[in-house]
């Protein structure tokens, strides 16, 4: 029966993300030939899908503190492909991405017609790249969210934060927001890290099919309280850091297996 439940939460889920982007792209092609500002309509798009997409995959959400409101450059923990929507469904942002997912099928075109940012990270000058880009997208229509640890977890505890994409924080000596994020699921669920976190060598596909068996799922997105300013990147990476640490409570305490990255 939970296998049943779990096909129709799948379904559900593709089917709206793309009839949702249908409806957002037919406009977009004229928004962007008359160059308006797309960004408006891109936000309620997205926030709608956030909301549905994430309820009909049994996710219930809490947010702690204040959300920032555009332009507002935000950092966070990362656990999962599951943090896009979560974090769709609450504030009006666009994200840094890895390159790889710019040519995923059809995710890719998507994420591109939407304003994702996308990094090689190996490459030094594509680094210098979308920090130019960053800074062009900081907007009163939209913000960034960034995830500096570079790669998923299963949330035992927060990975060293990247400098390399706070340049252009560091750099205009921006006031950096900062939050975490934690999914629990219920006792008689697979633990939320193996479950809903996506790290180790399982294919989406088969940890989104994973994450819909889960009877439900408690997200918490906890805000920090204030910003953090430093024109020094690696400074501010290390303060940024140590915030999110103040203010995440771990997935899993004791981790049983060796953690790996997810493999994109």
């Amino acid at each position: 029966m939970r296998k049943i439940a779990a096909f129709i939460k799948v379904f559900l889920f593709l089917m709206a993300t793309l009839t949702i982007y249908v409806v957002y792209a037919v406009p977009y092609i004229f928004i962007r030939l008359f160059r308006l500002h797309f960004e408006p309509w891109r936000n309620k798009c997205l926030r709608f899908w956030g909301k549905y997409s994430t309820a009909v995959l049994g996710l219930k959400i809490t947010v702690e503190g204040t959300p920032p409101k555009p332009p507002f450059f935000v950092v966070s923990n990362h656990l999962s492909y599951l943090d896009i929507p979560v974090f769709f469904s609450i504030i009006d942002t666009t994200f840094v991405s890895k390159s790889e997912v710019k040519h995923w099928p059809v995710i890719g075109i998507m994420a591109r017609t939407l304003g994702i940012l996308f990094v090689n990270r190996s490459l030094r000058r594509d680094v210098t790249r979308v920090n130019r880009e960053i800074s062009e997208q900081l907007n009163d229509r939209q913000g960034v969210v960034l995830f500096p640890e570079g790669m998923t977890s299963p949330g035992e505890k927060i990975l060293r934060f990247r400098p390399s994409l706070l340049e252009h924080a560091a750099s205009e000596n921006l006031n950096v927001s900062y939050a975490a994020i934690r999914y629990e699921t219920a006792p008689d669920d697979i633990p939320a890290y193996k479950s809903v976190c996506w790290w180790g060598s399982t294919p989406l596909h088969t940890h989104l099919f994973g994450v819909a068996m889960t009877k439900k799922v408690e997200v918490t997105v906890r805000f920090g309280s204030d910003t953090i300013q430093s024109n020094d990147r690696k400074e501010l990476a290390q303060k940024l850091q140590e915030n999110v640490e103040r203010i995440f409570i771990p997935v899993v305490e004791d981790l049983d297996e060796k953690f790996e990255p997810a493999k994109f």
